[in-house]
C-alpha cells in the first residue's frame, strides 16, 4: 500500500460513519475489483494515483443522488463521464475556448484537457476532476472543479484524500431524504 493510501482510509472512516448514522450505509457502492481500475487506466491512457485507486477499493463510487454532489462516480460512470468529456474535446467542440484561462498557472488553458478525469458527477454537466495534467504552477493529481456553463476552475483541492476531507467537512451540513439521496439542509 502506497503512503498516501491511508490518508484515504482514515477520511473514508469518517465518512462511512456518517452514512451509518443516517441510515444510508447502502447508498456507498462495494469495492471495485483490481481488474476494474486497471481497465481505467488502460481505456483512458492514464495511471490514477494511488489516493484514488484505493478510494475506489472501499467504493466504488455511490447510487445516484447518494453523495454530497449527486453522484461518486464507479469505474464505469468514470469512463463513461470523462469519454464525454473527450468526445466533445476530439470533435472540435470547444476549440474556440482553447485559450480559456481560469485558475491561474495551476490549470493548462482551455475548456477540458485530455489528462483530467472525472471524479463525481451532479447529472447537469457539472463535477470534480482529477487533473494529471497540470499548469506549471499546479500538481499531477490536484481536483479541480468543472462547470459546464463557466468552465474549470480551482483547484479545489491537491489530491484526492483532499477532495474526500472537503466532502467528510460538509457532511453535517446535509442529510438523507428517502433514504435514498444526499440533499442540503
Amino acid at each position: 500500500m502506497n503512503e498516501n493510501a491511508p490518508a484515504v482510509e482514515a477520511v473514508w472512516e469518517e465518512i462511512e460513519r456518517w452514512y451509518a448514522a443516517q441510515g444510508a450505509a447502502h447508498l456507498l457502492l462495494p469495492p471495485a475489483t483490481d481488474e476494474q481500475i486497471a481497465s481505467v487506466d488502460a481505456t483512458l491512457g492514464v495511471e490514477l494515483p494511488e489516493q484514488v485507486k484505493a478510494s475506489l477499493r472501499r467504493h466504488n463510487g455511490s447510487t445516484d443522488g447518494g453523495w454530497p454532489k449527486g453522484l461518486l462516480l464507479s469505474c464505469d460512470g468514470i469512463l463513461s463521464e470523462t469519454r464525454v468529456w473527450r468526445e466533445l474535446l476530439d470533435d472540435g467542440s470547444f476549440d474556440e475556448l482553447k485559450d480559456f484561462r481560469s485558475g491561474g498557472e495551476a490549470l493548462k488553458p482551455g475548456w477540458w484537457n485530455a489528462g483530467w478525469v472525472s471524479l463525481d458527477a451532479d447529472g447537469a454537466g457539472n463535477g470534480s476532476v482529477l487533473d494529471l495534467s497540470p499548469g506549471p504552477a499546479g500538481e499531477v493529481g490536484q481536483v479541480i472543479d468543472m462547470d459546464h456553463e463557466v468552465g474549470p476552475s480551482g483547484p479545489i483541492a491537491n489530491d484526492f484524500a483532499g477532495y474526500l476531507r472537503e466532502v467528510a467537512a460538509r457532511l453535517e451540513e446535509f442529510s438523507v431524504t428517502d433514504g435514498k439521496h444526499v440533499q442540503e439542509r
